[in-house]
């Protein structure tokens, strides 16, 4: 990146204001600082040579102070722009870059969804330093330099010519290590967004990596890549040190040349002292900005990376949408023609060529097996993917030339996966219509069939606290209220039992009345609805008569015409071929190949316990919280208990950063006292002692400054990796469970913002306050032992400059840095919540919304910033104030010293310079304080995590596990959810025994998954009894060698190595087939994996596909289909042979024909292996060996399928209202 990017003036505006005043402010200071050289020299000399009074020097000492206070003034003033433009520029620019990101829509580009918000959020505030660090000194290295050289060009040309040569060598060397670490830097950051990016996966697929024993390897996965962020970043900074190390040690040894030069003049008699000490108070000045820059540049350097991440999303065309308005949905009709859609990467047709017309008015059900482009069909229709070839219109208007928002304001859509966001039900309810009344949602949640559903129900990000039908229809009170004149309709009834649904049917068939309806179903009940019924293969589309069994067959041959349920008739040209049948398993050959030829329940090599790992460095000794609000440490001893273990490292960062600023108190003294002795022409052996400690103070600040640097950093690095892995920990214990309320971007900004913000503690507080007590001691001491006086002066103004200002700081700031940390997970989290529901909230219309939502949670942010800064630059001028009243006490103490002959005159200018060099030490005391209120409060932030109680007690010394987990056996089960008044399950019992299958059928929300989170141990019963099987072999007791194992008494995970699930809404991560299929079993090998594929019927369609289990998924398996997506889970949860296999709806998402194929392998394929099936559908129930009913947490009926046929209950009912729908049952009773 150039020093001044030409993309940040044109995307930044507020940086062109900003630089002109840096500028006008840098001539200013400029002129201070030559008129404060130049009324120092004069008190020197006139006081050493002339011995004058103080009172004498009234005048200069008066001139002196005004002078002081006006570069204080300058300081504040150019602190507070910095500051100040920084937040603006910074605020700009994510908002551009959210702006952006949302107009490229659900297709941006390959950046994942935490990558892209770590980038708005912290990858912009990473712009800090470049903005009130580093343009700041550019301006000052623009215009000082050359003000001074001009100056002292007017008196020593020597020394200016000096300085004018050396000056250009530190921007060549600036420029060739900033290349050298400019590769280093962009990977730094291509790291830290994997951090980022890996994170937000990681948490949201904890409760299926936990049923598949990989979460606690995570810790290692997450310590692994924190440590790669670690090594980079040192490399890194090894580059940038060396370079600043370079820069400092050319200035340094310039400044003593210049020195030693006067010096030797001096003795010859060829320069003045006056001339002499302006030159030396000057010299480092001209130095100073240069050196400055890049000092800054490269604590700028990971947010100039970032920078360049952010043009580059900004710079990626979004496609142009049309500007036509849209004709009225009402009247139009909707033409599809040859439409195609082929996804990149893909050499088939994700949608293959299809025609169809939609007239005005008209319900058309699309149906087809999973992965013919259903779900792809409704997306270009919503201008949301862009077609491969063919067209659609609208009244004869082609879709791309109309303005989206005019199209979208008139279709509600439910989608297959619909997203809630963190909030109340009737926040989500009111979507697309903010203005509607109570009355009005609650009239939406009947219509949609949960009037049992509160609307001030507060609910966790994506829907969590609702179970999977109750999130469906949330989002389907969604359309109701919506009211728009087409809806689409992504299998809206999926995981809803028979009642539910046959309700929701019915409010759908008020919802259609009068509409366009587009309705995308696997089930029969909702074909009834339809006036045609289009099929899709993955050959083209073909029409077939509405609500029949045989709807699901394709027609051969040429294009029927449909008869609508009120006369209408519709066309749609069939472009498509027979498919050809799949090839199926035999059940007996898929149970094998899945179960690898291993007889017996045997855990896999998958859900081995991993071996132990070192806990990490202060991570807590027990599950427990680690105080209460009584005994409970302060949350920055509990950073510095962290630490502990590296104290050695940290000890040698605070002597080799005491002796680097020692380096530069003793190089002014040294320096000083050179010219004085100088002036006086001795010999010159006399002074080579002086010259000497000159240029070994000038090497030794270089030298030591480098290492400090290295080592304090590394330390840090050490404890954050360290604390990364504890606080992964910890969510990993409280998922899923404990995390209900919680949000997947304030938990990103906690493991990776809060816990970097943490390194400021050390690196920005605790090391530059414990190096600042101990120079300014030692420069005390020293200032004492030539001058009380002005000892006793130096030590009101470090006091001052580093106590008593960064107390005002403090107090004044306090309560602005607190919320500092909140601000930015907030807004953390509505980014994330932007980025994630991007596609629902362009088509609901409330992208503008959710947009201005982060507008002012950026808004709230920037002002805070702006607080902060007012703060920061008051801090700034006021210590620069007392470093300037100070070297004017200790002129007027040492020119009266002098006078009364109780100092020697050759210390006059060391009592002078000494103080002028030793505020360096405190001049940042104001910041770090605010960096320290800031820490505190990420401190905080990041042990509340650490610190939350877990769901699921962990016995410190965990049982054996039994020998068999048979008979598994539920007693009397109550559970409850945490933050829940009422049970989801309620007095349950349930045994199972080997190679016993139950299925638990009932509505939604009557406690079925919630039973699954027991059985796996997500969730502690509140009542009642869990047993696994008989006491190992070796914990038997002589009184019951019998006695069952009390599940709650086992590790966890060990349960999970018993139990496993498939979960409905199973976590797909962002990888390949193959390495989402691994996770259930490492070793396992392609021929396990297509085995298990195939049981899942998706091995066909994983063969058709160019880079066959290495095709990555995307997103939250963002590039496969509902039902593949389904599938997919499915086939890892066979993979991993769990002895008890929990299936949560494995059928969900799937069409009908694939649905009963793959239940009819799937009961066949558990044969013999103990299996709880959780489902909705009926269909191919008698296979197994009992059926639960559960309603309101209770079993109210159970028994063999036969049987509750027969008989008069809630399942017959359910059963007939199945058969109503015309939906398939394989058994009649």
């Amino acid at each position: 990146m150039k020093p001044v990017d030409p993309r940040l003036l044109r995307y930044a505006r507020t940086t062109r204001v900003f630089l002109t005043a840096a500028v006008v402010l840098g001539l200013a200071g400029a002129g201070l600082v030559i008129a404060q050289a130049m009324l120092i020299a004069e008190i020197v000399v006139r006081a050493f040579q002339h011995h004058t009074p103080p009172t004498e020097l009234t005048t200069p000492l008066a001139l002196l102070a005004a002078v002081s206070l006006g570069r204080a003034l300058v300081s504040w003033l150019t602190e507070l722009a910095a500051h100040r433009s920084s937040a603006s520029v910074k605020s700009e620019l994510r908002l551009r870059l959210l702006t952006h990101a949302t107009a490229l829509g659900p297709a941006r580009p390959a950046k994942p969804t935490g990558e892209l918000a770590n980038l708005a959020t912290r990858g912009i505030d990473a712009l800090d330093d470049y903005f009130a660090r580093y343009l700041p000194q550019l301006a000052l290295a623009v215009v000082v330099p050359a003000a001074l050289i001009a100056r002292i060009l007017t008196d020593d040309w020597i020394s200016a010519a000096t300085i004018a040569a050396t000056l250009p060598l530190i921007p060549v060397f600036m420029i060739l290590i900033g290349w050298a670490t400019q590769a280093h830097t962009d990977r730094q950051w291509r790291l830290l967004s994997r951090l980022s990016g890996h994170f937000l996966d990681v948490v949201a697929g904890l409760p299926t990596l936990k049923v598949f024993g990989r979460a606690k390897a995570q810790a290692e996965n997450i310590r692994a890549i924190t440590a790669d962020y670690r090594r980079a970043t040192l490399r890194t900074l090894r580059i940038a040190f060396l370079s600043s190390f370079a820069l400092e040690l050319l200035s340094t040894i310039s400044v003593a040349l210049v020195a030693v030069g006067i010096g030797m003049r001096l003795v010859h008699g060829e320069l003045d002292l006056y001339t002499g000490l302006v030159v030396l108070i000057l010299a480092p000045e001209a130095y100073l900005p240069l050196r400055q820059v890049g000092v800054h540049y490269h604590a700028a350097a990971e947010g100039l990376s970032a920078a360049e991440e952010v043009f580059s999303t900004l710079e990626t065309d979004a496609p142009t949408p049309g500007t036509a308005p849209a004709p009225d949905a009402r009247t139009a009709t909707i033409a599809l023609d040859g439409l195609t859609v082929r996804h990149e990467g893909r050499t088939t047709d994700s949608l293959p060529p299809t025609t169809l017309t939609v007239a005005p008015g008209e319900t058309v059900a699309v149906t087809g097996p999973s992965g013919a482009g259903k779900t792809t069909l409704l997306s270009a229709l919503l201008a949301l993917t862009t077609p491969t070839a063919g067209r659609i219109t609208v009244n004869g208007q082609n879709l791309s030339t109309l303005a989206p928002a005019t199209w979208h304001s008139q279709i509600a859509w439910v989608p297959q996966h619909p997203h809630l966001f963190a909030g109340t039900i009737a926040d989500n309810v009111r979507l697309a219509r903010p203005e509607a009344t109570d009355a009005e949602v609650l009239r939406a949640l009947t219509d949609a069939g949960a009037p049992d559903l509160s609307p001030h129900t507060l609910l966790g990000e994506a829907g969590t606290g609702l179970s999977a039908g109750q999130r469906r229809r949330v989002a389907l009170a969604r359309a109701f209220l919506a009211d728009r004149p087409v809806v689409l309709l992504d299998e809206p009834t999926a995981a809803l039992d028979v009642t539910t649904e046959a309700q929701v049917v019915d409010a759908i068939a008020r919802l259609t009345r009068d509409r366009t309806v587009i309705l995308i179903a696997h089930r029969p009940a909702l074909l009834p609805l339809a006036d045609r019924v289009i099929r899709l293969t993955p050959t083209g589309a073909a029409e077939t008569k509405p609500s029949t069994r045989d709807a699901y067959h394709p027609a051969p041959g040429s294009v029927p015409e449909g008869t609508g349920r009120d006369g209408r008739s519709g066309h749609s040209s069939v472009i498509c071929g027979q498919s050809e049948p799949a090839t199926r398993c035999t059940a007996t050959a898929v149970n094998h190949a899945v179960r690898n030829g291993r007889p017996g329940p045997a855990p896999t090599p998958a859900r081995t316990t991993p071996a132990p790992t070192p806990a990490p460095t202060g991570a807590p000794a027990t599950d427990a919280p680690t105080g209460t609000p009584e005994n409970t440490p302060h949350p920055l001893t509990r950073v510095r208990r962290i630490a502990h273990p590296l104290r050695a490292r940290f000890t040698l960062a605070l002597l080799l950063g005491s002796l680097a600023l020692l380096s530069a108190v003793g190089l002014m003294a040294s320096s000083g006292w050179l010219i004085s002795r100088a002036s006086q022409q001795p010999p010159v052996l006399y002074l080579m002692v002086a010259v000497t400690a000159t240029r070994a103070f000038g090497i030794g600040r270089a030298v030591f400054r480098y290492a400090e640097r290295l080592v304090s950093h590394d330390a840090v690095f050490r404890v954050l990796a360290d604390l990364r892995v504890t606080v992964y920990r910890r969510l990993e214990r409280l998922a899923p469970a404990g995390l209900r309320h919680t949000r997947r971007g304030d938990l990103l900004a906690r493991l990776v913002a809060d816990v970097d913000t943490l390194q400021d503690y050390f690196l920005r507080w605790l090391l530059p306050a414990a190096v600042a007590a101990t120079v300014s001691l030692s420069a005390t001491v020293f200032t004492a032992w030539i001058l009380p006086e002005a000892g006793a002066a130096l030590a009101v103004g470090l006091l001052t400059a580093g106590v008593a200002v960064p107390a005002l700081a403090a107090a004044v700031s306090r309560r602005t840095e607190r919320r500092l940390a909140p601000a930015r997970g907030e807004l953390t989290t509505r980014t994330v919540d932007l980025l994630t529901g991007t596609a629902e909230l362009t088509v609901a219309g409330a992208l503008p919304r959710r947009t201005e939502a982060v507008r002012d949670a950026d808004a709230v942010l920037t002002r805070l910033a702006a607080r902060s800064s007012a703060v920061t630059a008051l801090g700034g001028g006021l210590s620069a104030l007392a470093a300037g009243l100070t070297v004017t006490a200790a002129a007027w103490f040492g020119a009266a010293a002098v006078h009364g002959g109780r100092l020697d005159g050759l210390l006059m200018a060391v009592a002078v310079l000494t103080p002028l060099a030793a505020f360096e030490a405190v001049s940042g005391m104001p910041l770090a304080v605010q960096h320290r209120q800031r820490t505190r409060r990420s401190a905080e932030r990041v042990h509340e995590v650490i610190d939350a109680p877990a769901p699921v007690r962990e016995p410190e010394d965990p049982a054996p596990v039994p020998d068999d987990p048979f008979p598994l056996t539920l007693t009397g089960l109550t559970a409850r959810h945490p933050g829940q008044e009422r049970p989801a399950l309620r007095g349950l019992d349930l045994t199972l025994t080997p190679g016993r299958r139950v299925a638990v059928v009932g509505p939604s929300g009557s406690g079925k998954t919630t039973l699954a989170h027991v059985l796996l141990r997500f969730l502690d019963p509140v009542a009642g009894g869990y047993t696994l099987g008989a006491a190992p072999t070796g914990a038997r007791t002589a009184t019951d060698p019998t006695a069952p194992t009390d599940a709650l008494t086992l590790d966890p995970d060990a349960v999970r190595r018993l139990v496993g699930l498939c979960a409905q809404d199973a976590h797909i991560f962002d990888s390949s087939l193959r390495e989402n299929l691994r996770l259930a079993r490492p070793p396992a090998t392609d021929d396990d994996l297509h085995a298990a594929l195939a049981a899942a019927r998706l091995d066909d369609w994983v063969g058709e596909l160019p880079d066959g289990l290495d095709t990555l998924v995307g997103e939250f398996g963002a590039r496969l289909s509902g039902g593949q997506r389904q599938r997919l889970a499915l086939a890892r949860a066979l993979l991993a042979d769990f002895p008890v296999l929990v299936l949560d709806e494995p059928a969900e998402h799937l069409d009908l024909d694939t649905a009963d194929a793959l239940t009819a392998d799937l009961l066949a394929a558990t044969e013999g292996r103990t299996t709880v099936l959780i489902t909705h559908r009926l269909a191919g129930l008698e296979a197994v060996d009992e059926v639960v009913v559960l309603d309101g947490g209770r079993a109210v009926q159970r028994g063999p399928y036969a049987e509750l046929a027969w008989a008069d209950g809630p399942f017959r009912r359910m059963l007939e209202r199945e058969r109503a729908t015309g939906e398939p049952v394989a058994a009649r009773a």
